[in-house]
């Protein structure tokens, strides 16, 4: 079963954020009541929001890669959720929360999807990544280089988005079914609607080794698949 790691839903409060994490993962989460507020000055994160109406948006987080550039989940902006809840086609546009404000977002270039109804949505080469580009930011904005370096089984890194800030490692690199549909790299944890788009750090580097794309139940366990930093580089054409 694959499912996004967004789905068109308001984020639930600090009580039900906490409770959620005490019953699934709470090795992986912040301490109750410490559930993250946007923005936090210290980091790269924004939070995204997109969809036609209050009914219909989907949330998640986008990385500030420099240059008022970021990276986010396509299926946060592509409105292949929106489309996936009944909620009709077509895009709207995207908004971010970031450095203090709310910030206009433009859609420079998003993965292709190929849906297929019923299982979720796939993207040709695994390219569920989108880059969004704001007007002018503050200066010294902190951002997130890319990766030099594939993620490898076993490289520790840490997953960081507005439900929790988790250090695991890289369980695996899997090949999706079809070749057209490429591959990705694989936690060892169940991330939740709302943390597409979350940045997975590389602890020695300091830089994106990934971003979340969805969640996908394996062998009875549930795995969250990240874009790994060679695709999110050709991507983006660094």
């Amino acid at each position: 079963m694959r499912n996004p790691a967004s789905r068109p839903a308001p984020r639930p409060g600090r009580r039900a954020a906490a409770l959620l994490c005490a019953l699934l993962l709470p090795a992986a989460c912040t301490a109750p009541g410490a559930t993250r507020d946007w923005p936090e000055e210290r980091d790269s994160l924004a939070a995204v929001s997109a969809g036609p109406g209050p009914e219909c948006r989907s949330s998640g987080v986008a990385v500030h890669i420099g240059r008022r550039r970021f990276l986010t989940a396509a299926h946060l902006v592509d409105g292949t959720q929106a489309l996936l809840h009944g909620c009709g086609r077509g895009a709207a546009p995207a908004s971010l929360r970031f450095a203090g404000r709310n910030w206009e977002a433009e859609i420079l270039r998003k993965g292709q999807a190929d849906l297929a109804a019923g299982i979720g949505t796939f993207y040709v080469g695994g390219r569920d990544v989108a880059l969004l580009r704001t007007a002018p930011l503050p200066p010294d904005v902190p951002a997130l280089p890319l990766c030099a370096a594939p993620p490898r089984p076993g490289q520790r890194v840490l997953v960081d988005t507005p439900r929790r800030r988790a250090v695991t490692e890289i369980a695996a690199l899997v090949r999706e079914a079809s070749p057209l549909h490429g591959g990705y790299a694989e936690l060892p944890l169940r991330l939740e609607p709302g943390e597409s788009g979350g940045a997975v750090i590389d602890l020695g580097g300091a830089c994106l080794a990934g971003l979340v794309s969805h969640r996908q139940e394996r062998d009875g366990l549930w795995r969250t698949r990240i874009v790994p930093s060679p695709v999110l580089r050709a991507f983006v054409g660094d």
